[in-house]
């Protein structure tokens, strides 16, 4: 998406965000709002099922909890506002669709980036979205599913490029999903199961691990398994996350392993859960894109299949080493795809590039106004410390010991070195020897005496 104007939708009275092509990184406190605009995303990706729709598809409604709660100051809850979520697709996302009439091709015009989009509900009554203000959408939605893949000369030939999406929750890896297991482990699918259960991803790490046992073991299907072989070889693998080299599928046992760069191999069961999540994501969009787009592009599909994909708190369970490298791991893997992304780690704020593609943007509540804002951060590059003092507005130390230094260097411009130098003596009781900020004070001390 290129961008959301989001009315009336939990915190959001008002709300407008521009996005870019490449990574979109969110940061700020729990209560700025991240969950609810990444949910309010996730409702714009979803909006391509009001036409693209079959039994593998689920257009979902905006929720009765997704209007504003509003309260008087006598304690009155005041009826419910009209949600509207309006936006414009990127030009990159529905290109035109090629269209056999006739016996020769032509070409349908797509979705320009000018068009408005407009998701409504105007109150809990309705059970459904309105479908007005997504109609040229919703033709387009429907024509690419008609046109996207033909019968020639008794084979399937594939005419236009399916985006995908995909949403990943905190909840992916240990959430319990009451979902049909029998699904995943039919061999041939139609291309729509390339959006089974996308708008929310959680839980569906066994059943992929099913999948691949499956057609390993029945020799079909070896594209879809190429595809997230070679994907997470190179999302995850010693030029990306530099943590998984190999999978490798045992089907007789009933067991996929996966091998560690350090040439460790664990079972899918035992990964640890920072492991785990990354390799869900990675093998979710992989598998997608071979199920939408392998007969146009082979087992390459991952590099040229575009789409959105969204993911809360990509640093969940990840150590600061793979914090650092994880966007990039995603981005270079899978470089047609938009991702929006959340954050509280300074480590996957310091990774991101300064350029057009990608945006940093810390979010921000102001309790006198009671607003909702935004800003643009530059943080590729900064330290951690930096990226928590000046980005985040945090303290990067224990609070005492913050107190401690500050009083350290107070002590110093009042010259007053004995007190200077009792405090100084006390935060090297608690603190390494090598800290910088103590060897600065010591040497301020030392040359003032």
């Amino acid at each position: 998406m290129q961008d959301i104007t989001i009315h009336n939708f939990r915190c959001y009275e008002d709300k407008q965000m521009t996005f870019r092509r490449g990574v979109n990184l969110l940061i700020g406190d729990n209560s700025a709002g991240k969950t609810s605009l990444l949910r309010a995303c996730n409702f714009v990706m979803n909006s391509f099922f009001s036409g693209y729709s079959d039994e593998n598809t689920v257009w979902k409604s905006v929720e009765d909890d997704d209007f504003m709660l509003q309260v008087s100051e006598q304690g009155s809850i005041l009826p419910e506002r009209p949600i509207a979520i309006s936006f414009h697709a990127g030009e990159w996302d529905f290109p035109p669709v090629a269209v056999m009439a006739g016996g020769k091709m032509e070409t349908v015009a797509g979705v320009g980036p000018d068009e408005e989009l407009r998701i409504e509900k105007t109150s809990k009554k309705n059970s459904r979205n309105l479908v007005t203000g997504l109609r040229v959408l919703k033709d387009y939605a429907a024509l690419l599913q008609q046109h996207s893949h033909v019968m020639a000369g008794g084979r399937v030939c594939q005419n236009n490029v399916l985006p995908v999406y995909a949403y990943f929750s905190t909840e992916d890896i240990h959430s319990s999903r009451k979902i049909n297991r029998e699904r995943f482990k039919e061999y041939n699918h139609k291309t729509s199961f390339g959006y089974y259960e996308c708008y929310d991803c959680k839980g569906l790490f066994d059943y992929w691990v099913d999948r691949l046992l499956v057609l390993e073991e029945a020799e079909v299907g070896q594209l879809e398994i190429q595809t997230v072989r070679k994907a997470i070889a190179e999302a995850l693998g010693a030029k990306g996350c530099g943590i998984v080299e190999e999978l490798i599928i045992r089907p007789r046992r009933g067991k996929v392993f996966f091998r560690y760069t350090d040439h460790r191999m664990v079972e899918a069961n035992l990964l640890s859960d920072g492991y785990r999540r990354l390799i869900n994501i990675v093998m979710d969009i992989a598998f997608r894109c071979a199920l939408l787009n392998k007969e146009k592009f082979g087992d390459e599909c991952y590099k040229h299949t575009h789409g959105t994909v969204i993911i809360d708190e990509i640093d969940e369970h990840l150590h600061p080493a793979l914090q650092v490298r994880v966007l990039k791991a995603l981005q270079t893997t899978f470089p047609m795809i938009q991702f929006i992304v959340s954050t509280h780690a300074p480590m996957v704020m310091s990774s991101v590039d300064r350029c057009p593609e990608n945006v940093v943007y810390k979010l921000e509540y102001h309790q006198e106004s009671g607003r909702y804002t935004h800003r643009e951060l530059n943080t590729y590059g900064l330290d951690a410390s930096t990226i928590l003092g000046s980005s985040m507005g945090q303290v990067p130390r224990d609070l005492d010991v913050a107190k401690d230094l500050e009083r350290l260097f107070q002590q110093i411009d009042e010259q007053k070195l004995p007190e200077a130098k009792e405090t100084l003596h006390r935060l090297y009781e608690v603190m390494e020897n090598g800290d910088p900020e103590l060897a600065r004070a010591e040497a301020m001390i030392s040359f003032m005496e």
